[in-house]
């Protein structure tokens, strides 16, 4: 007699429910985006919104993370048990998972820690932006893998390139100007290139979770 416990399909969450979790994660992070935009409008008796809206935000992305890295992982076990070249291996996908769950868990201890003010406004800036670099680069590299995947539309891959590019140039202009000092007449420009990313990225970031929600939620109904 066999002792060993078996998994059942129905002991384990269907891939339509996961997915259709990530995609409402996905428009729920889209949505709150928009709210934390508002930031600078936003009445100090608010503060409380403004922070679950961004704490949204930020977590919304994590299942988003996992789904992609599973996804990626999976078509390159798929590739690699068919011989096909060009897989990059479950570990890359793995470490790109890592990279943007660790970019969002600093920027929600900044944003926890900076409510109450723990932290000086400068140093939550720093923070703040840094994180989103580290964001910007899962999102840039989880779509290159999701691209060469073929895991969903390639102009949606595409967005997410271009947001998270948007997102690391700006927190690598803050850090130049950090460590660089006073750059003279460069500053102003270096200015508007980090702000021109910060909101590009924004814009794109938007424009990925929401359409990228829409369509998990969508195919399964299909």
């Amino acid at each position: 007699m066999n002792t060993l416990a078996r998994t059942t399909p129905s002991a384990m969450p269907s891939v339509a429910q996961r997915s259709r979790f990530v995609g409402w994660s996905a428009i729920a992070s889209g949505v709150a985006l928009v709210i934390v935009g508002e930031k600078p409008y936003f009445p100090s008796s608010l503060s409380l919104l403004l922070l679950l809206a961004t704490l949204v935000l930020y977590l919304g992305m994590i299942p988003i993370a996992r789904w992609i890295a599973a996804g990626v992982a999976a078509r390159d076990i798929s590739h690699g048990a068919s011989g096909v070249e060009g897989a990059n291996g479950p570990g890359t996908a793995r470490i790109v998972e890592i990279i943007g769950i660790a970019g969002v868990v600093v920027a929600v201890a900044t944003a926890v820690f900076a409510l109450p003010h723990w932290l000086p406004a400068v140093s939550a800036q720093i923070l703040d932006t840094s994180s989103l670099g580290v964001i910007g680069i899962w999102l840039l590299a989880s779509n290159v893998l999701a691209l060469g995947a073929r895991l969903f539309n390639r102009v949606l891959a595409v967005l997410g390139v271009l947001a998270g590019l948007g997102w690391l140039l700006a927190a690598v202009v803050m850090w130049v100007e950090l460590t660089a000092g006073d750059l003279g007449s460069l500053t102003p420009t270096l200015e508007g290139v980090r702000t021109i990313g910060g909101y590009l990225a924004e814009a794109l970031y938007l424009i990925w979770a929401l359409w990228l929600g829409i369509w998990l939620l969508v195919r399964k109904r299909r």
